[in-house]
């Protein structure tokens, strides 16, 4: 008898077991139900900054309505969470924090920009956030993070390519060019690249000017470089410090081809400055909002569905171009979806087209960079906005 209480007993035990290792093995994945996926967001939304993060932001939540409009990705609902970080690390690392372990979101899409997402790099790592990040430093893709995934042409890819365009395009006789860029780490190794690149091909760089971000006036700037003959200018500014530029410009009747990188290339610049702007062009991993692509005809039509008011319209096309991959990643992981299946199925995007929003998109197991490519677009004043005058273009090899 107390033999047959111990084998019951035991049958108890087994049976026990077998039911707690079955429901561990059919348990959903985080943030993973029979019905729904719920994504992070961290991105700004108030603040000094914050329309650098709204545009951005809506895209990516307006692109994953638009595919649960679609039914779904593999018949699940996505849910975005979006959390306002101001635009500070902290705060960055308290929303991901949230997200993980109390929301127990698949991922987050993005972490934000440069700072932002190195102070969140332990987490990544920890919980495997697959995150596309606003940020184009070499640093997050060499050598390779596992779990970050590079968006667009790094500072010097985009100034190679200017320097390149100056070369090939405008063959100009006596090119002089002038840098005027911010004391940060971006302004510094853009600077560096555009040296570099035009000592390739003996090109005078005859003066490097330092324009901070919250300039309300550039007419020192402009005066040196008049006085240096420089008769193309390389901005390595963001777009509030741009636009001055090209006001002062204006101001002093000061004409030469001005150049910039992808975070002053958007339709803003023409808006704000109008005739200023006429002589303009900028480079940018993303298309124009003016291109008849049909990812560019789909973020247009995102925006008024959802009663949007783009301001910066390249920034709302970065979004969904962000989602577009994220979502593309979830169809392939198919039912089985979990951060790490996430992650694999990023890693077989092969010459992936977002139809204009992004150049052919190249990931792997063993490389997370970026394409290097970009367009050139130059201001179409009476329209005020930016038309595309190039295909996707990467430096070229030079010796």
């Amino acid at each position: 008898m107390r033999r047959h209480r111990v084998w019951t007993g035991k049958l108890a035990l087994v049976v026990m077991l077998s039911l707690l290792t079955a429901s561990w093995v059919f348990a959903d994945a985080r943030g993973v139900t029979k019905d729904g996926i719920k994504l992070g967001l961290v991105l700004v939304k108030t603040g000094p900054v914050a329309a650098l993060g709204l545009p951005n932001g809506q895209g990516m939540v307006d692109y994953m309505s638009y595919l649960n409009e679609q039914g779904g990705i593999n018949g699940r609902k996505v849910e975005v969470i979006w959390e306002d970080d101001q635009f500070e690390a902290p705060k960055s690392v308290a929303a991901v924090k949230k997200l993980i372990h109390r929301d127990k979101v698949l991922s987050i899409l993005t972490t934000g920009g440069t700072q932002q997402t190195i102070a969140n790099l332990e987490q990544i790592n920890e919980f495997k956030i697959t995150n596309i990040p606003n940020a184009l430093v070499r640093e997050f893709f060499d050598p390779l993070q596992p779990y970050i995934f590079a968006m667009g042409a790094t500072y010097e890819a985009q100034y190679q390519c200017i320097v390149d365009y100056i070369v090939d395009e405008l063959k100009m006789k006596d090119p002089r060019i002038g840098v005027v860029y911010e004391k940060k780490e971006y302004g510094k190794i853009s600077l560096d690249a555009i040296k570099e690149r035009a000592a390739k091909y003996n090109i005078p760089v005859v003066a490097e000017l330092v324009l901070p971000t919250g300039s309300v006036d550039a007419s020192s700037q402009i005066m040196a470089l008049q006085k240096e003959n420089a008769n193309i200018v390389i901005t390595c500014t963001l777009l509030p410090a741009t636009i001055t530029f090209l006001k002062s410009g204006q101001k002093y009747n000061y004409w030469p081809t001005v150049f910039g990188f992808n975070w002053a290339t958007d339709d803003m610049i023409v808006k704000a400055c109008d005739e200023g702007a006429k002589n303009y062009i900028g480079v940018n991993f993303v298309g124009a909002w003016s291109d008849e692509t049909p990812g560019i005809k789909l973020a247009r039509d995102l925006a008024k569905k959802n009663n949007r008011e783009v301001g910066l319209t390249s920034l709302y096309i970065n979004g969904v171009g962000v989602s577009w991959l994220f979502g593309e990643a979830m169809k392939r992981a198919g039912k089985d979806l979990s951060p790490e299946s996430l992650k694999t199925a990023l890693e077989t995007l092969k010459n992936y087209e977002t139809g204009g929003v992004f150049p052919p998109v190249n990931y792997s197991s063993t490389s997370h960079a970026p394409g290097e490519m970009v367009k050139f677009f130059k201001a179409d004043v009476p329209n005020k906005r930016l038309v595309s005058i190039s295909d996707w273009r990467k430096p070229k090899e030079l010796k």
